[in-house]
């Protein structure tokens, strides 16, 4: 799950919790496909003017180097975003973080590109042939394919990024993702995938592998310079989905290994994304249109990107009109409610995280089922929303929201006062009489004492139980609510995808040693299996109904209660245009919502 940028966000929960053409030089003839393969494939962009030479100049000495003071008035073709935090790295093999991983999408484009619909479709591949037995991809980079400085971009770079980003030395983050999926990966990524006894190794213990050798058996080859084959493990029909994200991005060999910090200086930090890093100082950075890029034409020229840790100076700032796009934090939205033409730039992002009330089912009374039923059934969803959310997110039954493919309309534990008390007399607690103590964390702030004072509250009036509420420090909860040993009787917790497919939800949340199954020490047979036969199906209409027959053993098992998905309010200055409520995806990046519509944004005047 990617992170959030490092900012406790509500009980969201704190997501740990938890993108012409000159053919290069020695290029070939990319091969046919096999006979019978599938083929998925775009057409061409209309060729665009390239530059070679990328203007930019290198990062300063942080300690010197000062941002330019912000401008209230709006410049045609620039589009002026926050950012929360100065990213701590922006390397694709590194990052985790939301901001980290915006820059890293803006910088590069990965093999796919994800649509509206949240489907993987072609980005620096042109088409991609899947072999029949499903365990085959063979990538077609597009002709002419280059970096933003106007170097070319071949299929060796793309190996590079994919063999980096299992490299047991680099180690990074997002490392296990692999594991499993491509051939040969799980031998050479030891330091996050298990081993046969289940153990991972420290990066510091290698010396006795031949490191070389395994990553010649990594099932990634360049076939020419236009074609790349990933061979996988086993079917893996969500692999598309891995493909688009910022994981695999083709960092160059030689920019790397410039420097520890290549990442932080435009002339190291070369992609072959939509824009291109022209300047980055402490506080600010700068990015301008990159016209090879396959995808274009753009109708931004440039993106300012502003860090700012204050929300209020944030919020300050658009009202100001320095800024151009601004998630509202709930502290602000009483003044935007005040304020007709805030108001008026409002849009409703999609939905994203999906939060739920996770039991601990190794403690008592929520290892008793019927427990966790009437817990489930005493809590309005409808009115949690509505009175205490304000109106912004959405009551949830089931896992996956309605903007992710996979979701399904699913009444599971809706609220019903009678048969939450009947359900908690069934388990030997009539009136809640006989109950041990229930002490429920949280990550402490004005806002959320309101809400968990508001669920506190419906426990009490519909099921007579008093819960002790303890408001905790947000580092000190997410350690609570993160480790099996110290996981409370119960807690908010939530999930927000990396991919939009139902793997990234039901098998690596909810399987045997999934996210959450691992901390509230969930595990059962049935689902397990029904997971990972929908993970290897290549149907879609059969892989759905395994998949809503896994949601129907959740709500059986009811090992956690869904409350709600997430969603943000963002302001948009009428200046903008191409940013609406009906582009915006749950994967847009930190700062520039409608990502995935990116060539349809502009800026036009100011008013």
């Amino acid at each position: 799950m990617r992170k959030v940028s490092k900012i406790p966000v509500l009980c969201v929960v704190l997501i740990m919790v938890l993108t012409a053409y000159q053919q290069g030089e020695g290029a070939t003839t990319a091969p046919a496909p096999p006979e019978g393969s599938e083929v998925i494939t775009t057409t061409p962009t209309d060729e665009e003017e390239v530059t070679t030479n990328r203007p930019g100049t290198a990062m300063p000495d942080p300690e010197l180097a000062t941002a330019e003071p912000a401008t209230s008035a709006a410049t045609p073709g620039v589009l002026r975003v926050a950012l929360p935090y100065e990213p701590g790295t922006v390397d694709p093999q590194q990052a985790s973080y939301s901001d980290e991983i915006a820059i890293a999408l803006l910088n590069y484009q990965p093999l796919m590109r994800f649509n509206l619909d949240m489907e993987p479709v072609p980005g620096a591949a042109e088409r991609v042939d899947i072999s029949d037995d499903g365990l085959v991809y063979t990538f077609t980079l597009r002709e002419g394919a280059q970096y933003a400085d106007g170097s070319p971009l071949t299929a060796a770079d793309f190996v590079y990024g994919w063999m980096r980003l299992a490299d047991p030395t680099v180690a990074g983050p997002y490392q296990s993702i692999g594991c499993g999926v491509i051939a040969g990966y799980q031998d050479y990524a030891v330091t996050s995938c298990p081993d046969a006894d289940g153990a991972v190794r420290d990066s510091t213990d290698l010396d006795d592998l031949d490191l070389d050798a395994l990553q010649d058996a990594l099932g990634v080859a360049a076939l020419d310079d236009r074609t790349l084959e990933i061979t996988l493990e086993q079917p893996t029909p969500w692999f598309l989905n891995l493909a688009a994200l910022w994981i695999g991005a083709p960092v160059r060999q030689q920019d790397v290994e410039s420097g520890e910090t290549w990442w932080s200086n435009p002339e190291t930090y070369v992609g072959n994304g939509p824009f291109a890093l022209q300047e980055w100082h402490v506080g600010r950075m700068t990015w301008v249109a990159n016209p090879s890029w396959p995808l274009g034409p753009l109708q931004l020229e440039q993106i300012e990107m502003m860090v700012i840790e204050d929300s209020q100076v944030a919020f300050q700032a658009y009202q100001n009109g320095e800024l151009d796009v601004l998630e509202v934090l709930g502290e602000d939205w009483v003044a935007v409610e005040q304020d007709e033409t805030l108001l008026s730039q409002v849009i409703l992002d999609a939905p994203q995280t999906s939060n739920y009330l996770a039991f601990n089912l190794q403690q008592e009374p929520f290892d008793n089922v019927l427990v966790r039923q009437a817990f489930a059934q005493s809590i309005d969803r409808d009115v949690f929303v509505t009175d205490i959310l304000g109106g912004i997110g959405i009551p949830s039954s089931t896992l996956i929201p309605p903007s992710i493919p996979g979701y399904v309309e699913d009444p599971g534990w809706s609220f019903d006062p009678d048969a939450a008390r009947a359900a908690l007399a069934e388990a030997g607690y009539p009136n809640g009489e006989g109950l041990p103590e229930i002490v429920f964390p949280f990550p402490s702030s004005p806002r959320t004492q309101n809400q968990y004072e508001w669920l506190a509250s419906q426990l009490q009036e519909h099921l007579n139980v008093t819960v002790q509420l303890d408001p905790l420090e947000a580092t000190a909860y997410i350690d609570l609510i993160s480790n099996p040993e110290t996981f409370p009787q119960l807690a908010i917790s939530g999930w927000n995808p990396d991919y939009p497919d139902p793997q990234n939800y039901y098998s690596q949340v909810f399987a045997t040693g999934g996210y959450e199954a691992s901390i509230i020490g969930y595990a059962r047979e049935e689902f397990d299996a029904l997971v990972a036969a929908a993970d290897r199906e290549s149907d879609p209409d059969q892989r759905a109904d395994l998949y809503d027959q896994a949601q129907d053993v959740l709500n059986t098992d009811i090992p956690v209660t869904f409350l709600w998905y997430s969603q943000d309010r963002i302001l948009v200055q009428h200046h903008v245009q191409g940013i609406t409520e009906d582009v915006v995806t749950p994967l847009d990046i930190d700062g520039v919502p409608g990502f995935y519509a990116l060539q349809t944004i502009a800026v036009t005047t100011a008013e």
